[in-house]
This record gives structure tokens, C-alpha cells and sequence, in this order.
């Protein structure tokens, strides 16, 4: 059994550039990739740390080759971990025809955006029922239901009118970053409804039923809600909100938990910090009662 992870980290913008977005800098992201490090290998027993990439190095081919090599290198028993910091985003399919599917991005420091098509690709050979892979974004894709201040930055890039239009005349179904699933599944159609424009983005009713889907190669712990944003500096730490709550919970804690019991004392940490987002779990159904990044027990 191997423990690998890839971790990315994300202060500078100043090499990206798309149309749909305007990222400003970040301050915690690579301070939070640091941490994360540390936390896999001294609490977790990581034995590889695969890649470390932060700003400038944190192209779009570098973090899918890097998780790409990650996934290829799993075998029954492994367990393989993205840690990612930085802004996040959201993308119809086709912005000439957005339809009613979107995807969750993640923004990496210049390239490609990166959604969860691409981590379907990457993660297409994969047996989920052998390897746990397992996505922890400290990032938002709610494009900036709060807008951040230089003293209260969020992670989310701000949406250009095209695309809040675009959300606002069609969007259904959002596709959350990093739950590989088939792109021809239906699991979470319609999970989002009552979408409007506030400021720089959108914001929308959320069905929470559909966060778990049988198909998922994945599970991810997001930061937040689609609908809420992460603070880049949370409870005044210089961490993201869900970096911050995980070196709360596992500083007080036995790291032989399960990820629901992971997410409910991250509710409450966060919640006590200040923050007014919500630690979510998505991916894959029947592993929530597994213990958080540890070897499946069982072949499901």
C-alpha cells in the first residue's frame, strides 16, 4: 500500500488569463499547500508527495500530467490525494451554446482551465473500487457571491457579463471539480434551479440529493457549497477556510475518523472561526463511512 499526493498552491494570477475570468492575486494558497504537506506526511503517513507545485509552476499541464502519473502509478490498495489552492471557477460546455450543463473549474497560474472532464480522462483506468482518490479543494466556484476586500480576499475568479449571462439564461446542472463522472451521466442533472446574477457571478438553489452519484470514481471535500464562497484568510491565519479547519480538527482530534465525521467537525470549526461556508462532501456514494484518507476496507 502507497499514500501519494499531488499538491498545488496558488498565490500569483499574474500569468492567467481568460476571458471568462478576472483572478487577482492570492495571499494563503501556498502557505496552505506547505501545511497540507506537512499534515499528509506527519499525520497521515504519506509516502510519497508525487509533485509540490506552486505558483508560476502550477500550469494546466503540469497539474494534469502531474495527476495523471499519480493515478497511473495506483494500484489496489493506494491511496492517491490532489490537494489544490487557489481560485476556482465555472464554465458552460460551449459558451456560443451553454446549454443547461456546467462545469466546476479549478484556475490554475496560466493554461487551460481544468474541470472535471479532464479529471474523468485522467481518471478513466482507474478501479474505484481498489484505489481511494480522494480531492481536497480549498477553493470556491461560486464566482463571487461575496466579493472579497484586500483585508477579506475569496477564492473565486470574478465572471465576466458573457458568463453570468450565460448562467443566469440556462444553467440546470452544475458538474462539481473532481467527481469523474462519465460525461454522458445523468446523476446530477437538475441539482441547481433559481439561478440569478448577484454582483460579479451567480447565485442559485442547491439540491443536495444529488451530491453523491454510484459512478463516481472520486470523493471530493470541497471548501464550500456552489453557492458560498472560501475565505482566503480564515479566522485571520493567512490559511483557506477548509485548510484552516482541517489543521483545527486534526490538531484536536485522532486522524482515524470517517469523512463524514471529517465534514461535521469541519461545519462546526468553520462555523466557530467566523466563516460562513460549508464543508462538502460529493463523489463517490458508498464510501462516506471509510476512514478518511486511509485504504478501502472493503471492494464496493
Amino acid at each position: 500500500m502507497t499514500k501519494r499526493a499531488v499538491i498545488v498552491g496558488i498565490n500569483d494570477y499574474s500569468g492567467q488569463n481568460n476571458p471568462n475570468f478576472t483572478v487577482g492575486n492570492l495571499s494563503g494558497c501556498v502557505a496552505d499547500a506547505n501545511s497540507m504537506k506537512d499534515m499528509l506526511t506527519s499525520t497521515f503517513g504519506f509516502d510519497q508527495i508525487s509533485s509540490f507545485l506552486t505558483d508560476g509552476a502550477a500550469t494546466s499541464a503540469a497539474i494534469k500530467s502531474a495527476v495523471g502519473d499519480m493515478l497511473s502509478a495506483s494500484s489496489a490498495g493506494d491511496v492517491a490525494v490532489l490537494c489544490y489552492a487557489g481560485h476556482g471557477g465555472r464554465l458552460p460546455q460551449d459558451m456560443t451554446n451553454p446549454g443547461g450543463r456546467f462545469y466546476e473549474c479549478i484556475i490554475p497560474a496560466s493554461g487551460d482551465l481544468i474541470t472535471d472532464r479532464d479529471f474523468y480522462s485522467m481518471a478513466d483506468n482507474l478501479d474505484q473500487s481498489t484505489v481511494n482518490f480522494t480531492l481536497i479543494m480549498d477553493s470556491c466556484n461560486s464566482g463571487g457571491l461575496h466579493e472579497g476586500t484586500p483585508d477579506s480576499l475569496v477564492r473565486s475568479g470574478d465572471y465576466s457579463s458573457a458568463l453570468v449571462q450565460a448562467c443566469v439564461g440556462s444553467m440546470t446542472t452544475v458538474i462539481p471539480c473532481g467527481v469523474t463522472l462519465p460525461p454522458d451521466s445523468t446523476a446530477m442533472d437538475g441539482n441547481v434551479s433559481n439561478v440569478t446574477g448577484q454582483g460579479n457571478g451567480v447565485v442559485c438553489s442547491v439540491d443536495d440529493n444529488k451530491s453523491f452519484v454510484p459512478l463516481s470514481k472520486s470523493t471530493v471535500l470541497a471548501a464550500c457549497r456552489y453557492d458560498e464562497s472560501d475565505a482566503d484568510n480564515a479566522g485571520g491565519n493567512g490559511h483557506g477556510g477548509l485548510t484552516q479547519g482541517l489543521l483545527d480538527v486534526f490538531n484536536q482530534s485522532d486522524p482515524q475518523v470517517t469523512y463524514r465525521q471529517v465534514v461535521d467537525r469541519l461545519r462546526t470549526d468553520m462555523q466557530g472561526i467566523g466563516l460562513t461556508q460549508t464543508a462538502t462532501l460529493l463523489g463517490q456514494q458508498n464510501r462516506m463511512d471509510e476512514n478518511f484518507l486511509a485504504p478501502w476496507t472493503t471492494s464496493a
